[in-house]
């Protein structure tokens, strides 16, 4: 196959060409990472938590009663929710919670040994540390086993030593840190009895994904979480409610009824399930995931449209030429091989153009979302479907150009 003459047929059709290598190497690039997307967003969904996801309802209200600035009232009226919560059909247990687990941003702060030292750099995984205010049984009602140690009790709670005048001063609190979190503060010996900026370590928690998407190693697992009521008017209250399996549905419609039986004056923000809050934390992903399919399975169609209007329109302007090589001897197969070899050294140039775009396309991504790097295999099947398609897209010009006769041909001189 005389590869100079096929390069100057398609330089005869610049624009028509550029075109279609544009629109090949576009495909390329977007197959290959629509495929890292949905695999990786497949991974993120299916990725244990490490706590009782499938049995937790969550609760986000808001107070609009100016009573809840007194602190007093505030907690009296939280107690009377989880009780109430507590004694209805279904539920196991329920807690306060200063904010909810797989969350992006939140209440975070730096969490060091005491004695760290004051000219040291603190690692970046330790300086946004998530930090979680609940009752006594806020980690059991999550699902989450203690490993070491011991949990918080009820006199851990410095709600009250907290709101009285003064009695914040000189107070440490007892805390419990997630196993990866208190390794990485105290790499070389055993947590328990610790003294941190932040209190004294009573108990080591199995680890859990609170941040799923972080990327600063084990970060995702780093929790702290000490027994605290926070009793601020102008910030949201969270409730998290375990309930019996199988029960999540008929719970979660009546909760809001329960709540707002115990005092009306407060904005239910949203009643979901932990399901659904995992679900929607991944929401971006999945609907990039969809998008970039849909648009993928539509380049292919176009590609392969594409490809034979091309083919088409190449094999009707070189009649004159086909014609005068089947009266020199050409076989049907010889035709067929010249009409196919067209396309297949214009999806060899995309796929090479198909290697900025892919890479480019990624690049763009990340500065989005948290995406993998594209692989070699990858972009080897993406340009296995370009070939395959265009060879496909590509037979019946080729087949027709089979059909026509030598004499025929020539008559049109």
């Amino acid at each position: 196959m005389n590869i100079k003459a096929l390069l100057k047929a398609l330089r005869l059709r610049k624009f028509a060409t550029g075109l279609l290598l544009l629109q090949l190497s576009l495909t390329i690039g977007l197959m290959v990472n629509t495929v890292i997307l949905t695999m990786s967003t497949a991974e993120k969904l299916n990725d244990p938590l490490g706590f009782d996801v499938e049995q937790l309802i969550t609760v986000e209200l808001l107070p609009t009663s100016g009573a809840y600035r007194d602190t007093d009232y505030f907690r009296s009226i939280t107690k009377q929710d989880i009780a109430k919560i507590t004694a209805m059909d279904g539920v196991i247990s329920a807690s306060y919670y200063n904010q909810i687990p797989i969350q992006r941003g939140g209440w975070n702060g730096n969490m060091q040994p005491a004695d760290f030292p004051e000219d040291k750099i603190l690692p970046r995984e330790l300086q946004y540390v998530p930090q979680f205010y609940t009752s006594e049984i806020g980690l059991e009602n999550l699902g989450v086993e203690i490993i070491e140690g011991r949990g918080l009790t009820p006199a851990d709670d410095i709600t009250e030593a907290f709101y009285t005048p003064g009695g914040r001063d000189n107070l440490e609190q007892n805390i419990v840190l997630t196993e990866s979190l208190a390794k990485a503060v105290f790499p070389n010996k055993s947590a328990i009895g610790e003294l941190t900026n932040n209190g004294r370590v009573v108990g080591i928690a199995k680890d859990f994904s609170i941040n799923p998407s972080s990327t600063l190693g084990k970060h995702r697992y780093f929790g702290m979480f000490g027994n605290f009521m926070y009793s601020q008017a102008d910030y949201g209250q969270n409730y998290i409610v375990r309930v019996e399996p199988g029960k999540v549905a008929e719970v979660r419609a009546k909760l809001s009824d329960v709540i707002l039986g115990v005092q009306p004056e407060r904005d239910i923000l949203r009643v979901r399930s932990m399901s659904d809050r995992f679900a929607a934390y991944y929401s971006q992903d999945s609907g990039l995931a969809k998008l970039f399919a849909m648009l993928s399975l539509l380049m292919v169609i176009v590609t392969v449209v594409s490809s034979f209007a091309h083919a088409h329109f190449h094999v009707t302007q070189q009649r004159k030429f086909i014609g005068i090589r089947r009266a020199l001897g050409a076989r049907k197969k010889d035709i067929m091989l010249y009409v196919f070899s067209e396309n297949w050294l214009l999806n060899t140039g995309a796929s090479l153009l198909g290697i900025a775009t892919m890479i480019g396309l990624n690049i763009a991504l990340s500065k989005v979302i948290t995406i993998d790097k594209p692989d070699a295999l990858l972009y080897a099947l993406a340009v296995f479907v370009i070939f395959i398609a265009g060879t496909l897209a590509t037979w019946l010009p080729a087949y027709k150009t089979t059909k026509i006769s030598p004499v025929i041909a020539t008559r049109t001189l």
